[in-house]
């Protein structure tokens, strides 16, 4: 996918009161992780400028920033391009991830109000119609709002904030969604099997699915990734 594919030319230029260079680098980061610039995809500076209404000075400052966190690759004579994503230490996030979502929804169940059930049901409602209308990325937003208001309840803080450390840090697996066309329907119904399993109060219960819905994702971005590599061979 080339970059004049995403249609970031209808960009809302009120993007562009912070800085210029915030403006394209939240763009070009957004589209890395929700995966509409696969693993590979060359960056032509020189479009993506007149794309954005910019100069190439801020595309170019927003690419080495990028680069800087790893979702771009620089190398001469071949330019930007975004960077592959290593299965195994993919495989290794989603396995300390499911130990300590799993924990964190666990310890969050006696913190779960009506109000809260009644929000976290709301999301499920949204993520249904976001399969209806194929919108991967809006489905990946609430995946995790989903997922951010039951661990906020969680009285331990220390352990919310280790989670969503690594979710910034890994923030690429997002793109599963959009790499796998089944997931966002095994995912739905995963989350409804947590919802039914919140609302039954096992505390055991809800940590074991919550694990098993983590490592699912995780062994569907890996297979995506293993896929690549084969290809690319």
């Amino acid at each position: 996918m080339t970059i004049s594919e995403l249609n970031i030319v209808n960009i809302n230029r009120e993007q562009l009161i912070t800085t210029k260079i915030e403006a394209v680098y939240n763009v070009l980061r957004e589209n890395i992780v929700n995966g509409n610039l696969k693993p590979g995809t060359r960056l032509v500076l020189k479009k993506i400028a007149n794309d954005l209404g910019v100069s190439e000075i801020p595309v170019r400052e927003a690419v080495r920033m990028l680069e800087a966190q790893g979702l771009i690759t620089i190398t001469p004579h071949t330019g930007a391009q975004v960077s592959s994503f290593n299965a195994a230490d993919a495989e290794e996030i989603f396995n300390i991830r499911s130990v300590l979502e799993g924990y964190a929804a666990k310890t969050a169940l006696p913190n779960l109000t009506p109000e809260i059930m009644d929000r976290l049901n709301g999301l499920i409602a949204e993520m249904r119609e976001c399969i209806k209308q194929g919108d991967v990325v809006r489905y990946g937003l609430l995946n995790r709002d989903f997922h951010r208001l039951i661990y906020q309840c969680s009285p331990y803080k220390r352990l919310y904030k280790m989670i969503f450390e690594m979710w910034d840090g890994s923030e690429r697996t997002r793109a599963v969604f959009a790499f796998d066309r089944e997931r966002p329907e095994n995912s739905l119904r995963e989350h409804e099997e947590i919802i039914l399993a919140l609302k039954e109060g096992d505390g055991e219960k809800v940590e074991r699915i919550v694990r098993r819905h983590k490592q699912k994702a995780g062994e569907a971005f890996v297979r995506y990734l293993n896929h690549q590599d084969t290809s690319n061979t």
